[in-house]
């Protein structure tokens, strides 16, 4: 049984009052208690990781609200651009990134930019989640980022050389839990989980709201330039995601296509990856 959209925003509230409480408890101890030692500091730090962690997972709970379309739910509709949004979402990524070892790239943007009219929070949102996946597979790889219009409509294409995805699993990326067979192990804290395996789905949900989708495909295209298209005995590379922004109407009337789309998820951080 589908649990509607108030389910989650209680659940989450409660969770993350008793989650504040803890990381107040101890950021008050790493910042005051001068007399620590190495060890309890050590564990204090590691638990402090894990609160932030849980932070993301929360978000993405929250966010789940997307895996379900209802056109009733209200977007906060702007002007924006495709090419800041994923400036930005880039941006809330770059520690991530940065740790490890992902140098993101972006390709020219098209003269003139590349407006949308939707909720710039949730699209942000959609972006991290498609990028973050992208970095979470790509450790000391590149990720390329790249704005453009097709058909009239803001494109953002997320390009990996994180190894190819088999056709089944690849086949059931973009469903609640396919991306976790795509991300590998991490070596240094093998049962670590930095996304409950949602984000993708999420992000398809959130674009397909606002008139737009998200497709993903092999590539055997390179950060650094090089074809992106898969070629006859060429293996690929990675993963090539296509988010279609989409568009929608200020002033619409509540429950059209044009209004289908956010909850509370657009103050969700979107930062887990």
């Amino acid at each position: 049984m589908w649990m509607d959209d108030e389910f989650f925003a209680r659940v989450g509230h409660d969770l993350r009052g008793e989650l504040a409480t803890m990381l107040a408890g101890v950021h008050y101890l790493l910042r005051y208690q001068k007399d620590l030692g190495a060890a309890p500091r050590d564990m204090l730090e590691r638990v402090r990781g894990a609160g932030e962690r849980l932070k993301r997972l929360l978000d993405e709970f929250d966010n789940s609200i997307w895996l379900r379309a209802d056109p009733s739910r209200p977007m906060a509709i702007a002007s924006c651009d495709a090419g800041e949004l994923a400036h930005r979402a880039a941006g809330h990524l770059e520690e991530a990134a940065t740790a490890r070892g992902v140098r993101i790239s972006f390709d020219a943007e098209p003269d003139g930019g590349a407006p949308v009219e939707g909720d710039p929070e949730l699209l942000r949102v959609a972006i991290e989640y498609v990028l973050g996946f992208a970095i979470l597979r790509s450790r000391d790889r590149p990720v390329q980022m790249r704005v453009s219009i097709a058909g009239g409509e803001a494109v953002v294409t997320v390009i990996d050389e994180a190894g190819p995805v088999a056709p089944e699993p690849l086949a059931r990326l973009l469903d609640p839990f396919g991306e976790r067979a795509a991300i590998p192990a991490d070596p240094v804290a093998p049962r670590r989980r930095e996304r409950l395996g949602l984000g993708l789905a999420i992000a398809r949900g959130i674009l397909g709201a606002h008139g737009g989708g998200l497709t993903v495909e092999p590539s055997s295209g390179r950060a650094g330039g090089g074809s992106t298209e898969p070629a006859s005995g060429l293996s690929a590379t990675g993963l090539r995601f296509t988010c279609s922004l989409g568009g929608v109407r200020r002033g619409s009337p509540p429950g059209s296509p044009e209004t289908t789309g956010r909850g509370r998820a657009a103050s969700a951080s979107g930062d887990d990856g």
